[in-house]
Order: structure tokens, then sequence, then C-alpha cells
């Protein structure tokens, strides 16, 4: 039985993962202006102050609506968000979903390899999930290679599997299970 709770702040010596503040609109706004980051997520299209801490609440309810686990990816010395990870429950037990974005002026920075060694590794033992699943666009090279450096391997190939604004998508499946973990 998986039992949600904030884990302790999680850093690498580069990025800390840890929960969303009121103080982090600046990622929030930085992220809205995007193309695609509003499109897949909950991110405010239009930001305005109060659409970014809104967004920053629902968040926060994730956890205590037992959806999952939404936090963010901050910068360790300067403690600044720069992106959002998260684990979201599937229907299946001890399964979780991936997610993850940076904003645009800390990308290609290895900053969500990072931030999924990190969550993944807590997920994989403190947390309890048996298995972590990232589902990709195929086109998402960046986001591929971030899952493959972190040991999650391609599964499949899943047709127009999601709606990702006003379009169905396909998206490759991958995972790491406890197993890859123990490797």
């Amino acid at each position: 039985m998986i039992s949600l709770v904030y884990p302790p702040p999680l850093c690498d010596g580069v990025v800390r993962v840890r929960p969303w503040r009121d103080t982090d609109l600046s990622c929030v706004e930085q992220a809205s202006q995007d193309p695609r980051i509003p499109v897949g997520t909950t991110v405010p299209a239009h930001y305005t102050a109060e659409a970014g801490l809104a967004y920053i609440a629902r968040q926060h309810t994730r956890l205590t609506s037992g959806e999952g686990l939404a936090l963010a990816i901050a910068d360790q010395c300067t403690d600044q968000a720069v992106g959002h990870i998260n684990l979201m429950l599937r229907p299946q037990e001890g399964v979780a979903g991936i997610g993850y974005w940076i904003v645009p002026a800390a990308r290609r920075q290895g900053i969500a390899s990072r931030s999924i060694s990190l969550i993944t590794a807590w997920g994989l033992s403190a947390g309890n999930f048996a298995r972590i699943e990232g589902w990709v666009e195929p086109d998402n090279y960046a986001s591929q290679r971030a899952l493959e450096a972190n040991g999650f391997l391609q599964e499949g190939l899943l047709r127009s599997f999601l709606t990702i604004g006003t379009r169905r998508a396909d998206v490759l499946v991958y995972s790491r299970i406890t197993a890859d973990a123990q490797r």
C-alpha cells in the first residue's frame, strides 16, 4: 500500500526537489510563456499572479487528494525553482507515472535527468513504488534521453493515447521497476 507523503528535500549537489512554495511564481510565469508546457499541463497559458498561485495550490492538492506528489525542481545553491516533477498514482497498485518540465532558460543543463534520478530513487525505495513509468511523445527526444539515462526502458508505443491540447498524441512508454533499482 502506498502512503503518500512529501519526501524530504532530495538533493544531489546541483538540484533540489522540494514542495512548491508561493515564492516560486517566477518559475510558473516562465513556464506559461513556453509554447508546449501549458498545452500538456495545468500551467496557466495566460499568466497572472493569481493564476500562478492557483497552479501552486493545485500542486499541494495532489498530495492531499491522494492523486500523487507534485514538486518543484530548484537550483540547490539559490533555491530558485526552475521546473516541476511529479509522481502521480496510476490505477494499478504500486505504480506511479512520472512527469516533469524545465523552464526554457534552465534547459540543456542536465536538470531534468538529475531530478528524475532523485525522485525515481526515492520512489522505488522509501516511496514504496514497484514501478515508475513515463509517457513521452515520440518526437520529445530530450525527455527520452533523460529517462534512458536513468535506467528507464522503453516498452512500447501507445497510439493516439493522450489528448494534448486539442490533438490526440501517440506516446512511448518507459518504465523503471524495483528490480532495476537493485542492479
